[in-house]
């Protein structure tokens, strides 16, 4: 079983710093990397990703309106991990509000975080 996480990020570090960790885990995982609601829109993997990593600290796109369009418009049911700086409650309540599954605080263990999505994928297989 082939199982597909999506990295949405517009930094270079973020989606780079999980394949390289995350393929030594899971060697027959495919990830996603979308830069842009175009990329979101465009590409068809996302749909039936098993997981979606939202990196919170992006430049050009509003982490919150991209838990919108994954839910409301592309109609994503993967859970969604929110990698955040901001930890006010209003704004955790929201992104959960919105459908976000796990709310992970910058700065995090990377090999950590690793550890637990490799567990959380390989318990869907």
């Amino acid at each position: 079983m082939n199982l597909t996480i999506a990295i949405i990020s517009d930094d270079i570090l973020f989606p780079h710093l999980f394949l390289i960790l995350l393929k030594r885990k899971i060697k027959e995982l495919e990830i996603v990397i979308c830069k842009t609601f175009q990329d979101i829109d465009e590409k068809s993997k996302i749909k039936s990703c098993d997981l979606v990593l939202l990196d919170g600290g992006m430049a050009r796109m509003s982490s919150i309106e991209v838990i919108q369009h994954i839910r409301a418009k592309q109609l994503i049911i993967a859970p969604i991990w929110f990698f955040t700086e901001i930890e006010t409650e209003s704004y955790i309540l929201k992104s959960k509000q919105l459908g976000t599954s796990k709310i992970v605080s910058k700065p995090f263990d990377p090999h950590k975080v690793t550890d637990e999505i490799a567990s959380l994928l390989l318990n869907l297989t």
